[in-house]
């Protein structure tokens, strides 16, 4: 048997000519067990101790080269793994064309290296990465290419059941006395209702792009289903001992627009079964016109606009068939630069009005405009009670205090033969500037000193109904059905999403005094 060859470099004295043959040479393999290459026979070794195999129009080329068959360790076999011979690499890039040199990729481990243009040229073939893709047929390769890759599991959430009952923690409250006696409101806002997988509350409103593109009885189709929940908050409300509720000014979309308004025809029905429950349990529904009602105001068109609005909400009013109770508050509006302008326009304007919405108009106290004492001569003069404000009272006070003025105050309702109304509200912890106390706090803590015994008070917070409630702990007023109690917040921001807030987080403790 012959002996192999061990040279320690190649020969490029004598090239050995390559042989054409016929079938494709099989390529040596290595073995795991030392670095050379399996024991063939003299002749194999000999023609094909060196090869480059390139794929050519799926037919597999051998080249035969000579090879040195060098045992290394199993680390530096590795490293040798990415090491080419300089020489037999600068031979290669003369010999091979620019259009046949590609340019090697990020993953491309081991790239196959282009057919020399001479036979017998050295070449340096790259030791194939175990990570490196495998040969395959064209067939085979396409059909990997065009599998699709298989799709990423997306992690589920858990969600809560619908009957999955929630626990909540009522902490205690500080009991307190009191001499009131009157009953106590909410405005427009149910938040245990509105929190129910079929929501309920009736101020579904929409744009008026929304009500130009839809058309009017989409409009319509909104306060039909407002009417039909206000049945239903007045039930809750029976069955939670609360007897006095705000009704939305929203109740019906764009009802009061100069283009697109449109008749309660439709609804009266829905209005007369909604207005029997409340005349049923003896409770008291009142409205409050929005901002935009400004009786006073220098433009014509504000102040069309305005009777417009308040002729609406009298017909809902009547519609539902509530008594002289029901009544609809509204502010002076603004100065305009010129208060005593501004009241006399107020004045004239008020005297144009039908009699029936003048039967229900009642004036409110604000924070920046105009105080109780402003307003107390208005309302001697018109007859037109005042709602006093407790909360903006405290923001811009009169020179006398609403004890003082109580006895003026009452007795316009008392003429009018209406039971008083007044209204609550507390700013928000560590509201300093007016327009961070103008904010209400989710909660009142506390009942004013020099209040009547025997009104209805409107308590105007953020957590409704849960207000009401929490009052009603305090005082003992009345004993809230334990499975509609919510728990108010750990902390309150400063700032809320109303109209009114300051954007600036700041947190603080809920307790405050009055």
């Amino acid at each position: 048997m012959p002996k192999r060859k061990s040279a320690t470099a190649t020969d490029t004295s004598q090239p050995a000519p390559a042989e054409e043959q016929s079938t494709p040479v099989k390529r040596p393999r290595r073995t795991k067990a030392h670095g050379g290459i399996e024991h063939l026979s003299a002749r194999e070794v000999d023609d094909i101790a060196k090869f480059s195999v390139k794929l050519v129009t799926g037919t597999v080329v051998a080249e035969a080269i000579k090879v040195e068959e060098v045992s290394t360790p199993a680390k530096k076999r590795r490293s040798n793994r990415k090491k080419t011979d300089p020489v037999a690499e600068a031979t290669q890039q003369e010999s091979t064309p620019a259009s046949a040199k590609r340019k090697r990729t990020p993953k491309a481990k081991a790239a196959v290296p282009a057919e020399p243009d001479t036979p017998g040229t050295a070449v340096s073939i790259p030791r194939r990465s175990s990570r490196a893709r495998k040969v395959l047929p064209s067939d085979a390769y396409a059909d990997c290419q065009e599998s699709a890759p298989e799709d990423t599991p997306t992690k589920r959430r858990r969600r809560r059941k619908a009957d999955e009952p929630v626990t909540y923690v009522i902490p205690p409250v500080e009991r307190l006395q009191t001499t009131f006696h009157g009953r106590l409101g909410y405005a427009c806002l149910n938040t245990v209702l509105r929190q129910l997988p079929e929501p309920v509350f009736c101020s579904r409103t929409c744009r008026l792009d929304t009500l130009r593109r839809e058309g009017v009885e989409f409009a319509k189709e909104l306060g039909l289903r407002n009417v039909e929940d206000l049945g239903k908050m007045i039930e809750w409300n029976e069955a939670n001992k609360i007897k006095f509720m705000r009704v939305s000014s929203d109740m019906f979309p764009f009802a009061s627009h100069g283009e697109h308004g449109y008749s309660l025809e439709y609804a009266d029905s829905a209005l007369r079964a909604a207005g029997a429950l409340a005349k049923k349990y003896g409770h008291r529904l009142t409205m409050h016109p929005g901002q935009f009602t400004q009786l006073g105001s220098p433009k014509p068109g504000v102040v069309a606009a305005s009777v417009r609005e308040l002729e609406h909400q009298c017909d809902i009013l009547d519609r539902l068939g509530v008594g002289r109770d029901g009544v609809m508050i509204i502010h002076m509006g603004g100065v305009y630069g010129d208060k005593p302008g501004t009241i006399a326009r107020f004045k004239q304007n008020w005297r144009g009005l039908s009699e029936k919405v003048r039967d229900r108009l009642v004036l409110e106290n604000d924070e920046l405009c105009y105080n109780v004492e402003e307003l107390l001569p208005v309302s001697e003069e018109l007859g037109v009670p005042i709602v006093l404000d407790w909360h903006h009272d405290w923001i811009y006070p009169s020179s006398q205090s609403p004890a003082e003025l109580m006895p003026r105050i009452l007795s316009v309702w008392q003429q009018k033969g209406i039971k008083p109304k007044q209204h609550l509200s507390e700013p928000r912890p560590g509201a300093v500037s007016v327009v961070e106390k103008r904010a209400h706090a989710d909660r009142c803590e506390r009942l004013p000193e020099g209040m009547p015994g025997d009104m209805d008070l409107m308590i105007e917070a953020k957590d409704k109904e849960q207000a009401v409630f929490h009052l009603w702990r305090i005082y003992g007023l009345e004993e809230p059905l334990h499975e509609n109690l919510r728990p108010p917040k750990e902390v309150q921001e400063l700032a809320t999403n109303g109209r009114k807030a300051r954007k600036v987080k700041k947190c603080v403790p809920i307790q405050q005094p009055l």
